[in-house]
C-alpha cells in the first residue's frame, strides 16, 4: 500500500503544480534511515514466504531483533523530520504497528484468520482486506492505512510547500 501511496501522491502533486525538486529539501540522512528501515521490513516479509533452507532459517531466527532494528531506524528518521507537520502521521502509524507487534509476541495478528480472544489490541491487527478487483490484493492494519495516508500527505506537503524547509539541515 505504501508504493501506491507514493505513486498516487507524486501524480497528484504534479497535477497540483508541485515540484519534484522540492523533495530534495528533506533531510537526506534521515530519509536514508527511513528507507533502510522500510526495506528491512520488506526483506523480512519476503524471507518469511521463502522455502525452508538453512540461511533463511538463520535470518528468521533473529526476526524479532531485525524488526526492532528496522523500527529504530524508522523512528530516528521520523524524529529527525518532526518539523514537517505531515510526518507526525507517519509517527502515529508506525507507533500503532509497533504497539501491535510488541504486544503480540512480535507478530501482527491476522484477525481475518485468528480468533480475536487471543490477541492484544485486536483493532491494530491485520483487519482490512483489499481483494479483487484491486490489482494488488493484500491485508492491511490500521497502522498501515495511517502510514499510507501519512506518506501521501508528506509528499503533498513537500512538493507543494517545499520552500518552508530551505536552509534547514542537521
Amino acid at each position: 500500500m505504501f508504493i501506491e501511496a507514493v505513486i498516487l501522491s507524486l501524480i497528484v502533486g504534479l497535477i497540483r503544480g508541485g515540484r519534484l525538486r522540492n523533495l530534495r529539501l528533506l533531510n537526506k540522512g534521515s530519509i536514508y534511515l527511513l528507507i533502510l528501515g522500510i526495506l528491512i521490513q520488506y526483506f523480512i516479509s519476503f524471507m518469511a514466504t521463502m522455502e525452508d533452507n538453512e540461511s533463511i532459517a538463520i535470518i528468521l531466527k533473529y526476526n524479532n531483533l531485525i524488526q526492532i532494528l528496522s523500527y529504530i531506524l524508522i523512528f530516528i528518521g521520523i524524529i529527525l523530520n518532526l518539523r514537517i507537520k505531515s510526518i507526525w502521521t507517519l509517527l502515529v502509524g508506525y507507533g500503532l504497528n509497533f504497539m501491535a507487534l510488541a504486544s503480540n509476541g512480535w507478530a501482527i495478528p491476522n484477525l481475518i484468520e485468528v480468533p480475536v480472544e487471543d490477541v492484544n489490541f485486536p483493532l491494530l491487527g491485520y483487519t482490512i482486506e483489499f481483494f479483487e478487483p484491486y490489482p494488488f490484493p493484500k491485508i492491511l492494519t490500521l497502522g498501515d492505512m495511517v502510514i499510507s495516508f501519512g506518506i501521501f500527505a508528506l509528499i503533498q506537503e513537500i512538493m507543494t510547500e517545499g520552500s518552508y524547509n530551505k536552509g534547514y539541515t542537521f
